[in-house]
């Protein structure tokens, strides 16, 4: 027994400097500039939830937090930038829904693998999409809208921010639940959908919150409902569509996530999402985010790595039944 000792000390001690040292290098990370890739524009739906949470853990982590928005590709040109970048924390992806559980199920080819090359560390926040019409139209809610549009089949059109888009596919769970037929009118993004939408051009549409509450406040679109199942804070007015007849299970959101190139660390992920989960529940950031619609989250990474998943699986049975191309 003595002499196994004798051999086994020396492996137990290794085993608790690599434990010591795993440690100390979770506790001394980051010790540089750590970049938080937005796969989109400055201005608008990620970025600014980018920024703020960067600065906080800009201010936590006492190192600078850099946005840099790398867009194009439905998401996929700055996704693929972090699922190539060294494995070491220092280079973050906040992602919308499109590059990490969208895009795969109808595009061709695609530079990266979402499911192999990123792994996920916590969700940030959900926003429910807001289905509004134009205040001409015929309809005062979902329910007077699904009647219309069964004995008017085909002549609702809707407008959305591209094929494959949450927004597309919001309005295609829509024509699933309800039975019905609608004609889609893509646009090349959101500011003309909703643009269209302000003129008239086009009838219904799905829209972020933030993006569609000033105009629903102005009295220039209609709400018709929240494509979450619970209300929000921001428009608790505005009923869910799950409580429409034939909505019960109607329950899809945009959200925005943490992702790192495959291969980070776990102990530099948990330190991830441990300090983004630290900066979504102090005061002033719940506040901010809460006033324009979001809902912060912060779940662990086990949760979060289900929740990828499941939302995949979602996203691309709609996209299969709808035959969705790109």
């Amino acid at each position: 027994m003595g002499s196994f000792m004798k051999y086994l000390s020396p492996f137990l001690a290794a085993i608790l400097l690599v434990c010591g040292i795993n440690a100390a290098s979770a506790q001394s990370w980051p010790d540089k500039q750590v970049k938080i890739i937005v796969a989109y524009p400055a201005g608008g739906g990620v970025d600014p939830v980018a920024r703020l949470v960067g600065q906080k853990l800009s201010e936590r982590w006492k190192q600078p937090v850099v946005i840099e928005n790398k867009a194009g590709g439905s998401g996929t040109i700055g996704a693929n930038f972090v699922a190539q970048s060294p494995a070491d924390g220092l280079t973050i992806l906040m992602s919308a829904t499109p590059e990490v559980v969208i895009n795969q199920h109808f595009m061709q080819k695609m530079s990266y693998n979402p499911d192999t090359d990123l792994k996920p560390v916590t969700l940030v926040v959900r926003l429910p999409f807001v289905l509004v019409s134009n205040v001409s139209k015929p309809y005062a809610n979902a329910a007077e809208l699904i009647a219309y549009a069964k004995k008017n089949p085909n002549k609702v059109s809707y407008a959305s921010s591209g094929p494959g888009s949450a927004q597309h596919l919001a309005a295609v769970m829509l024509e699933q639940q309800a039975d019905i037929k609608l004609v889609h009118v893509p646009y090349k993004g959101v500011a003309p959908a909703v643009s269209d939408l302000l003129a008239g051009h086009v009838d219904i549409g799905f829209a972020g919150l933030p993006t569609a509450l000033p105009h629903i406040q102005s009295g220039k679109l209609r709400a018709l409902g929240l494509s979450s199942k619970t209300p929000s804070s921001a428009a608790p007015e505005i009923p869910p569509l799950a409580k429409t007849p034939g909505l019960s299970n109607f329950d899809l959101t945009q959200w925005f996530g943490i992702f790192v190139p495959s291969g980070t660390p776990n102990i530099i992920v948990q330190r991830i999402q441990s300090d983004t989960q630290a900066v979504l529940s102090m005061p002033d950031v719940k506040a901010t985010l809460e006033k324009q619609g979001a809902q912060p989250s912060g779940m662990n990474t086990a949760d979060f790595q289900a929740f990828v998943n499941s939302e995949r699986k979602k996203f691309g049975d709609i996209v299969r039944i709808a035959k969705v191309e790109q």
